[in-house]
């Protein structure tokens, strides 16, 4: 091993163990209280399965080469790990689709997403994947497209091949890549466009009708209180005196009509409960789009280098650099030790489990 070998397998490890372990916390946690989760957070959890299998054939390559002390590894095991990586990626990739997929289907076609619908999802795309993933093996060209490559830490399908059997099974993984991936694009611009619609109205309807956020919520807090006391057979005076003193005064000045005006508005419950819940809902399904655009957003960025160091091979048919085939592994190694963080940072649910077990453990 020269110093470029211990470099690259020494960041490996590092960059693989941390993310391993910040996987985990959001793991493990979460398959305890698995039949509770929504559909999107059963992806997510998924995802961080699908990430930490990534990470875990990385960290076993780079780590054996370390151990050893040498690039020497079994080609039949590196068939394994190519099948493994393969499977990882693609699956990550059908994931973040089905988030997209999901938000999709809940702002723009305005329905929900059953937790079966959710479970078909999963094992559809896992099944599809799995079978991409299989083409070398089901192709008796296993030992010539799942190879070692020259970073030697990845074992994966070796693009710069020239026969026809890889170069099909090549044009095939990039196409499953490549499709979702621009699908994923058209669909977060209508979801943008409905999203701006909906913010737009919901703005005019303010401007229109002078309501500010902080009005809504002591306009609703008057509203409860009334409320509740209509119900116990009380009679809220001061609504009565001013209604009073409308109605006697039919010269009544400005300030007196305003008042009126606001106490007649403080009297409509219905209308501004729906409101306030419209608009606790909406802010929920603003934060799970966040979500799935920083995750989707994450993956992006994360694949993009290693998609073009793949088109570079497959199109030339020669390697690319170590150095930038080294970088573009490390920015999917990157991807996968943030979304668990990303996960924590927008998704309740999840966070809330993660909290809670640590919690009962220092108790």
């Amino acid at each position: 091993m020269n110093a470029s070998d211990w470099t690259y397998s020494t960041t490996t490890t590092t960059v693989a163990t941390i993310g391993i372990m910040i996987n985990l916390v959001v793991i493990i946690p979460n398959l305890w209280q698995i039949r509770s989760l929504t559909p999107s957070s059963l992806l997510i959890v998924c995802l961080c399965c699908s990430d930490s299998l990534l990470l875990s054939n990385y960290l076993t390559l780079a780590a054996t080469h370390l151990r050893r002390g040498d690039l020497e590894y079994n080609p039949i095991i590196c068939q394994i790990h190519g099948f493994l990586i393969t499977f990882g990626a693609l699956w990550s990739l059908g994931l973040c689709t089905g988030l997209t997929l999901f938000r999709y289907i809940i702002i723009i076609r305005k329905k929900s997403v059953s937790h079966r619908f959710g479970h078909a999802y999963l094992v559809c795309t896992a099944a599809f994947c799995a079978l991409v993933a299989a083409l070398p093996f089901i192709c008796s060209a296993g030992d010539r497209i799942y190879i070692m490559h020259q970073t030697h830490i990845n074992c994966t399908v070796a693009w710069f091949n020239t026969d026809i059997t890889t170069r099909v099974i090549s044009w095939i993984c990039v196409s499953v890549l490549l499709i979702p991936a621009s699908s994923m694009g058209v669909a977060y611009i209508r979801i943008y466009s409905e999203v701006s619609k909906v913010f737009g109205a919901y703005r005019a309807s303010s401007v229109v009708t002078g309501d500010g956020l902080s009005g809504n919520q002591q306009r609703g807090s008057k509203t409860a209180n009334q409320d509740s006391k209509r119900q116990e057979g009380h009679r809220p005076s001061n609504v009565s005196s001013n209604q009073v003193k409308v109605t006697n005064d039919t010269n009544g000045t400005v300030d007196n009509i305003r008042k009126a005006s606001v106490d007649e508005e403080s009297q409509r419950p219905p209308k501004m409960s729906k409101k306030s819940k419209r608009t606790e809902e909406e802010t929920k399904q603003i934060a799970l789009l966040m979500q799935s655009i920083a995750i989707v957003g994450l993956f992006l960025i994360g694949w993009t280098p290693y998609l073009v160091a793949t088109v570079y091979e497959i199109i030339t048919g020669t390697k690319a650099h170590p150095d930038f085939e080294f970088a573009a592994e490390m920015f999917v190694s990157m991807n996968d030790l943030l979304n668990p963080v990303v996960v924590m940072v927008f998704d309740d649910k999840i966070r809330r489990n993660v909290v809670q077990l640590f919690s009962c453990a220092e108790d």
